[in-house]
């Protein structure tokens, strides 16, 4: 039958074109948890996109002090369309590494061109959909209690304060500090849930990439600085 064949590339067409749609008005779902009792932390980030097709977690089980450095055992866990991979291993975080990181940072800057602007665009199209953040503190010694409480009631309201400044709040945040007067103690608990449509993570990768390759070296330049030991 003449024109059967177009009927179905036409179709054909529109079924792409609406799978493609429905992939840029995605949300990436970022899912942030931390928590410390005592001497005891975890820190879990979860990333979703593609409505659940790739999925990625980063997970810090064990946080422990060893003489001036940091030792962290984490844990890798990455899903793309139904396949795992798990990754595990250890690290340590001492003066040399952060003293690396800063000079990495640094360098990047001077690389890329406008790279706060291009980070300050980027994290606006994030919407902050919840932030519960509690914390539980003594001292042994009522007065000084009061005082930390008070500190920490601040410090949690200045970063809650310039968050609110880069990204869209779309949920009232829930915070509390509750001081203990019995005995000396700490304990917090911070999860958060954000996202920015796929679309937007695609365009906003694809501005770094140009910005990175109009300086001389480009990209190759970045994973030498990055990779460096």
């Amino acid at each position: 039958m003449p024109g059967y064949p177009y009927g179905w590339i036409m179709a054909g067409g529109f079924f792409f074109l609406l799978v493609i749609a429905l992939a840029i008005a995605s949300p990436v779902v970022i899912k942030g948890y931390a928590k410390r009792v005592g001497e005891n932390d975890v820190a879990e980030l979860r990333v979703k996109a593609l409505y659940g097709l790739i999925r990625f977690r980063y997970k810090i089980p064990i946080v422990k002090w060893k003489g001036l450095s940091l030792k962290v055992e984490e844990q890798v866990k990455a899903t793309n369309a139904g396949i795992d991979t798990w990754e595990q291993f250890e690290n340590e975080i001492n003066k040399e590494k952060v003293e690396r990181a800063i000079d990495k940072y640094k360098q990047i800057l001077h690389l890329t061109r406008d790279l706060k602007g291009w980070a300050k665009d980027t994290l606006s199209r994030v919407e902050l959909i919840q932030w519960n953040w509690t914390t539980s503190l003594g001292t042994g010694d009522a007065m000084w209690t009061a005082m930390a409480t008070g500190a920490v009631w601040s410090i949690k309201t200045s970063i809650l304060g310039l968050i609110s400044q880069m990204v869209q709040l779309k949920s009232h945040p829930a915070m509390s500090v509750e001081p203990d007067y019995k005995h000396p103690s700490f304990t917090t608990e911070w999860s958060c849930i954000a996202q920015i449509r796929f679309g937007y993570a695609i365009l906003a990768g694809l501005q770094l990439l140009a910005r990175m390759k109009k300086w001389k070296g480009g990209i190759k330049t970045w994973q030498n600085i990055l990779f460096r030991a």
